[in-house]
């Protein structure tokens, strides 16, 4: 009897969640709130907006919203108009996420070295292939 796709990869889904968890609730973080800090991190020189963050964890303005708001609350980021279009506002980190950022890089490296250590390179880039597909399959289709 085959396995279950949709069942391994939530079950996947909750242990990469827990493990997260696990480390961001060492700095007050939630496992969203760490991945969203690692996200505008990684693109120092671009303009982060509210979309940005929609489309790059696949969640709905309302959430990102509240995500954001919350963020704000914990002064992890600020919103500041953009030197591009000033109707629009920027997410930007603020020095308590900067204090944060070798964590959360060391964090995300360490995580990416066990997966390729217990991967070959060809399974890794399957695996990643795997799930862009579920991704798109399950998803609205918007990103390819």
């Amino acid at each position: 009897m085959k396995e279950n796709v949709g069942r391994l990869v939530k079950i996947a889904s909750i242990q990469f969640a827990r493990h997260f968890d696990n480390m961001a609730k060492e700095y007050g973080l939630t496992s969203t709130q760490m991945s969203i800090i690692d996200f505008v991190m990684r693109k120092p020189n671009e303009e982060i907006f509210q979309k940005d963050i929609e489309e790059e964890f696949y969640i709905q303005r309302s959430t990102a919203s509240i995500l954001l708001k919350r963020m704000e609350d914990k002064e992890l980021v600020r919103r500041i108009p953009s030197t591009l279009d000033a109707r629009k506002k920027q997410v930007i980190l603020t020095d308590k996420s900067f204090k944060l950022q070798s964590k959360i890089n060391d964090f995300m490296n360490e995580n990416q070295e066990l997966l390729d250590e217990k991967f070959s390179e060809k399974d890794l880039d399957k695996l990643n292939e795997g799930l862009k597909k579920i991704i798109y399959i399950m998803g609205d289709r918007k990103h390819e």
